[in-house]
């Protein structure tokens, strides 16, 4: 179902601003809620304050004159994003300061005041003026101090905070028991998320229930008209009883109320009532995802009895219905939908998690330009501005927790599977906070309870015992929200006829399942996804199944020339942009095909940092994203994806930044939603080509000496659409030099230019540089002697092979370059035939080299006749033939 042009999207919160005037006109206002944001004029000092006469940095006393000032949302961190590491590189964990002075309103007089914090890392301790407030642990949900007694009204206050994201695994850590213990991200440390002065009468609705907006709405029944269930937590924190009436009404998307109840009670001192009430909303326009996210707002108004406001809380409203199925899939209002996704990490370069609401923003409008209609908020409560902006552009949620890896503490104990009660205690709390804070998103249709949570066990770190803390967690979920199922996204899963010891099954315990799955990168071959897929489906026939992860890296100044012929280590320093296209093309086409998959979810949105990781071609930084980390470029697989799941015209000449070409001859490949696509070449027609799958090919195209201006055009549903890009080939079309077994290219000493492996069909790629594993430094490798190029021979491509080279009719010295890697003489034998010739006749290298790590050289002059180019066939007949590099050059 194609959309309308989607309208400049309000500024968050412009919705509620206009529902709340419309109901609160006439009213007195000396008593609605205030809040006050307090984002500048922080002083900050990382690292620990020792005490001194006058106390600590919690006192007000304190002198932070020296201390650095700062503006909220902050962070000490940054990392990630670059090459190298460079001079703002600050990856230190552990303790930050931050104090404010103040002056309350005052207006503030006479209220109840609180200290609200969107989200801090990882632990929180709050001074106001000297005086404790509390403590919070966990890095990502909300959370609230009542400072009323600590306040000075109509004087400077001092408010002090302490965070501290020290790592867990540090003996003594104060984050020992604190969920995350780890994850492939880095946990960005600070004030990360706005703080707030909230000031509200002493009959309020609830603001310490687990952050919460107090107030809770969903749809009970769906028959004509829709019977909503609203239930408010009304508190009295004044000295006397208090009758009030709770006015509760849905207004629709003008402000105008639709249905509205009023519920009065009188609520004792000190005490908390939770009245409930049920409101019909006639003839529901509905929440219909990306189709028409249609928004109603619960407005819950606390009044005296003579109509004096006392507090007011205003939540969205998506009226919905959805279900799953373990053969059909998702289903939105009686409707199936096809689910198709990304998950999506929070931070950027040179703000970490210190992110905007202009940022949080711009990555929706990037992400609905993509063409998802889900996303998963992985591996932790994000800011609850994207979930509003998913309520609003209609965005299929999936939600989590920070349960990740592992369920017990990283200790001796923890390696044995025992999950202590602080770290389940932690992992409960932060599940309250994400299904409080989040229930009235529409949005939201999943609770996950944890991702990958027997990954330390299965690569052989301690034991998984997960199914009691996942069972735990499942049953509270419930509990707090019985309108949404929970899923979790499991990596580990042993087969029946396969166990691992040590290694739990954690199937079946949530009502959903995502799997983890990185068939052709971390293991097995791309074209293994859907089967393993149908597997898992037979093993749990009644379990609802997403694929909750998959992808693969890419760099975006590395580039091969054929994609799949060389070696690509998934921990290693190369991830070719081609590659990452060409394996998200295979996965998709299975996924797609796989109607029992509820959700698909692209792993990863956007690159993200973690300091785990120095592969591809940056440092700190997971490269799976389809979009660059700074969000400029989005990689030639964003717009595969964008042909096929958006009703957008798409386009899309690959490999613009894989400029300077190694080869005269080269396939050229388009992403397009087009039925075909023309290509020209320096204004040279080449032809149409279909798009099947979105894909658009053009075979073996010659390019010229110079500049290649390629140009593509189309017409898609009537509208002319084109793309143009410009190579440059700076070699001689009658010289092709092919770096056997590498999928990266490289220049000799001499200043010859060598292609990653092509033109070849059969035998295996060998890399004896794996490059480094993760954390760890690349590892030495004896290099090959007799050549001032020992790089050529550290790939090679070994087994029984054909190599068909694109040159023209003509002569041509064919050097063969060898390098024995380990085997001794008479270990290997082999024939090398030109055009069905043997021109090499058994060729053992270690024996005519002088033994294993030895370059090697065969030269041999061939004639090539007609079109079809040189044929370059290795026979064995001991072992397996093998090269290293080959140089085809027309004879002068």
């Amino acid at each position: 179902m194609s959309r309308a042009p989607r309208q400049k999207r309000k500024p968050l919160g412009s919705t509620l601003a206009v529902a709340a005037i419309a109901l609160a006109a006439g009213a007195a206002h000396a008593a609605e809620r205030r809040d006050l944001p307090l984002s500048a004029g922080w002083q900050f000092h990382q690292g620990d304050v020792p005490s001194g006469k006058q106390g600590g940095a919690e006192a007000a006393a304190f002198n932070d004159k020296g201390w650095t000032t700062v503006s909220l949302p902050h962070t000490w961190n940054h990392l990630g994003g670059t090459a190298e590491r460079g001079p703002d590189y600050n990856a230190a964990r552990g303790a930050g300061w931050y104090r404010l002075r103040f002056t309350p309103p005052a207006d503030y007089a006479g209220r109840k005041v609180w200290l609200q914090f969107d989200g801090a890392s990882i632990n929180t301790e709050v001074w106001l003026n000297g005086v404790k407030l509390g403590v919070h642990k966990g890095a990502f949900g909300r959370f609230r101090f009542d400072a009323t007694a600590a306040l000075k009204q109509g004087k400077v206050n001092v408010l002090a905070v302490r965070t501290d994201n020290s790592s867990p695994a540090v003996a003594g850590s104060p984050t020992a028991e604190v969920i995350p213990m780890s994850g492939d991200f880095f946990l960005f440390g600070g004030l990360y998320r706005q703080v707030s002065l909230i000031a509200t009468d002493p009959v309020h609705i609830d603001m310490l229930d687990w952050g919460g907006p107090g107030v809770y709405a969903h749809t009970a029944a769906l028959d004509g008209a829709a019977s909503i269930e609203v239930n408010s937590r009304v508190k009295n924190d004044g000295a006397k009883a208090q009758p009030v009436v709770v006015k509760t009404t849905i207004v629709d998307a003008t402000g105008a109320t639709v249905a509205s109840d009023s519920h009065p009670l009188t609520v004792a001192p000190g005490a908390l009532e939770e009245p409930a009430q049920t409101l019909s909303v006639p003839n529901p326009h509905l929440w219909d995802g990306k189709a028409d996210p249609y928004l109603y707002h619960v407005v819950t108004r606390i009044e005296t009895t003579d109509g004096q406001l006392l507090d007011q809380v205003t939540q969205p409203l998506g009226i919905r219905t959805f279900r799953f199925d373990p053969d059909q899939g998702f289903f939105l209002n009686g409707k199936h939908i096809a689910l198709h996704g990304v998950s999506r990490h929070q931070d950027r370069p040179g703000k970490g998690w210190a992110i905007s609401p202009a940022d949080q923003a711009q990555d929706m409008d990037i992400m609905l330009d993509l063409g998802i209609n889900t996303l998963r908020l992985a591996h932790y409560q994000h800011d609850q501005a994207i979930y509003d902006l998913a309520d609003r552009d209609g965005v299929v949620v999936w939600a989590e927790i920070p349960l990740v890896n592992r369920t017990a503490p990283e200790t001796p104990d923890g390696d044995k599977g025992i999950t202590t009660p602080a770290f389940a205690a932690s992992a409960d709390s932060q599940l309250h906070e994400l299904i409080k804070q989040n229930y009235n998103h529409p949005s939201v249709v999943t609770w996950s309870i944890g991702n990958e949570v027997n990954l330390m066990a299965a690569v052989g770190r301690g034991v998984s015992n997960a199914r009691p803390l996942l069972t735990q967690l499942n049953k509270a979920a419930y509990e707090l929200d019985h309108t949404r199922p929970t899923t979790m996204a499991d990596c580990c899963e042993p087969w029946p006829d396969a166990p691992k010891p040590g290694v739990d099954v954690v199937a079946e315990i949530t009502d959903l399942l995502g799997y983890n799955r990185y068939q052709g990168w971390y293991y097995d071959k791309p074209e293994d996804l859907g089967p393993v897929l149908d597997r898992l489906h037979k093993l749990h026939p009644r379990l609802p199944l997403s694929v909750s992860e998959y992808g693969g890296g890419g760099g975006l100044t590395q580039h091969t020339d054929e994609v799949q012929t060389g070696v690509v280590y998934p921990k290693g320093h190369f991830h070719p942009e081609e590659l990452e296209s060409r394996l998200h093309e295979i996965w998709w086409a299975q996924l797609k095909a796989r109607p029992y998959l509820w959700g698909t979810f692209v792993w990863n949105m956007f690159d993200f940092a973690s300091d785990s990781r120095r592969e591809g071609d940056m440092v700190d930084t997971n490269d799976k994203g389809l979009v660059s980390y700074d969000r400029t470029v989005k990689k030639d697989v964003f717009f595969f994806y964008k042909a096929d799941w958006s009703d957008q015209p798409v386009l899309h000449l690959n490999g613009r930044r894989y400029v300077d070409r190694a080869y005269p001859v080269t396939d050229i490949q388009a992403y397009s939603n087009a039925a075909s696509v023309r290509l020209s070449l320096n204004g040279r027609d080449l032809g149409a080509a279909p798009c099947p799958d979105h894909v658009c090919r053009w075979p073996a195209v010659r390019l010229d000496a110079g500049d290649n201006l390629l140009t593509a055009t189309a017409d898609i549903k009537g509208q002319p659409v084109s793309d143009s890009i410009t190579w440059h080939f700076g070699g001689k079309a009658d010289e092709i030099r092919i770096r056997a077994g590498a999928s990266a290219g490289l220049t000799s000493a001499a200043g010859a230019r060598y292609g990653s492996d092509a033109f070849v069909t059969g035998g295996e790629p060998h890399d004896r540089n794996p490059g480094p594993e993760t954390g760890k430094p690349d590892k030495f490798i004896a290099a090959a002697t007799g050549t001032p190029d020992p790089k050529l021979y550290e790939t090679y491509r070994e087994g029984t092979f054909t190599y068909r080279v694109p040159v023209l009719a003509g002569r041509y010295q064919v050097t063969l370059r060898f390098a024995e890697p380990a085997l001794a003489p008479g270990a290997r034998v082999f024939d090398v035939a030109a055009n069905g010739q043997v021109v090499v006749k058994h060729l053992d290298v270690a024996a005519e080299a002088g033994g294993a790590l030895k370059a090697l050289e065969r030269t041999v002059t061939v004639e090539v006749k007609g079109k079809d180019g040189l044929a370059l066939d290795f026979r064995p007949v001991t072992g397996q033939a093998l090269v290293s590099a080959i140089d085809v050059v027309a004879a002068r």
